[in-house]
């Protein structure tokens, strides 16, 4: 292995050749590939779970990793990287930023990503849950492609964190703990301040990207009989409780949102269709599995039935 990545690398599973160590990766990271000089490459890599999260070194020769498109159906986590040896440069989202030792930056591992190495490199890498994220963060995604400076005072003390949990994490040692977790999420939700980002969890409101994302969302499935709180949260891969507390930003609850939304529709069709649009058909087509449900729900929204309203 390189020998300016043995001095902190500790154990792990170690390659020689660009075959091998695609791979290798491909084994813990999906959808990844890496290019490099096939003369001489190295690499090697250890998992350590720490118990609803988990933490990787990868180290290596030279090299570009690139992420296609994933398929995933929802984002399950965020990756945070954190350079412990050499320079990085990292392009996500038409964002770029060159990491140094001791910098950290957040990636969204549902999108397109590339990862320049220079010269031989270790990263650290944490996986985070997007719903224990969301909670913390409100809006991972804006916070993804930026640096977080290692030399801030959160950033450093979340660098030295994340190492300390490396170098004690598994190989016999207990457990981690939800405190301990807890602490990490704590400590990035202070580096995303100190960095002057918006990602940061406005409580009085939710960030602005989440409410656009969240309300097209819903009023692309609006015709969903299935449509929910948890639906929506699943979809974007946020939690429930932040889909609530966006709507308390805006004064309402998820669900208000979504009837009032398809009563608007409902309103709509029958105003341009006047006498042509049947009731029944168009309450199942928006959602509503009850005709009578619709038809009150109508009549409380406008205060008058949709019959009386298609009539005038």
């Amino acid at each position: 292995m390189v020998s300016s990545l043995d001095e902190r690398g500790g154990p792990g599973r170690s390659v020689v050749g660009l075959d091998a160590w695609n791979t290798m990766v491909a084994s813990n990271f999906d959808n990844l590939v890496v290019d490099a000089d096939r003369e001489g490459f190295e690499g090697r890599m250890d998992v350590r779970d720490l118990g609803g999260m988990d933490l990787s070194m990868v180290a290596s020769s030279a090299a570009v990793v690139r992420r296609g498109r994933s398929a995933m159906a929802r984002r399950p986590y965020f990756k945070l990287h954190v350079q412990d040896v050499g320079r990085s440069l990292n392009l996500q989202e038409g964002r770029e930023a060159v990491l140094d030792e001791g910098d950290l930056m957040l990636c969204d591992p549902a999108r397109p990503y590339t990862i320049r190495f220079n010269d031989a490199n270790r990263m650290l890498v944490l996986r985070i849950p997007s719903e224990r994220l969301a909670e913390r963060m409100g809006d991972p995604e804006a916070l993804c492609g930026r640096r977080l400076a290692g030399d801030s005072l959160a950033g450093a003390l979340l660098t030295s964190f994340i190492r300390t949990l490396w170098a004690n994490a598994g190989q016999g040692a207990a457990p981690v703990g939800e405190a301990v977790q807890e602490a990490a999420l704590s400590l990035l939700s202070a580096a995303a301040g100190e960095s002057g980002d918006t990602a940061r969890c406005d409580m009085d409101g939710g960030h602005q990207g989440a409410k656009v994302r969240i309300k097209r969302f819903i009023d692309e499935n609006l015709c969903d009989p299935d449509l929910s709180v948890g639906r929506v949260a699943c979809a974007l891969g946020v939690s429930p409780r932040y889909v609530q507390m966006v709507f308390a930003g805006m004064a309402t609850t998820p669900l208000a949102y979504i009837r009032r939304k398809r009563l608007e529709r409902a309103a709509r069709a029958l105003r341009d269709a006047r006498g042509g649009c049947n009731i029944t058909d168009l309450s199942f087509s928006l959602g509503f599995n009850d005709l009578s449900h619709f038809s009150r729900a109508f009549k409380a929204f406008y205060g008058v039935g949709p019959r009386e309203f298609r009539a005038s």
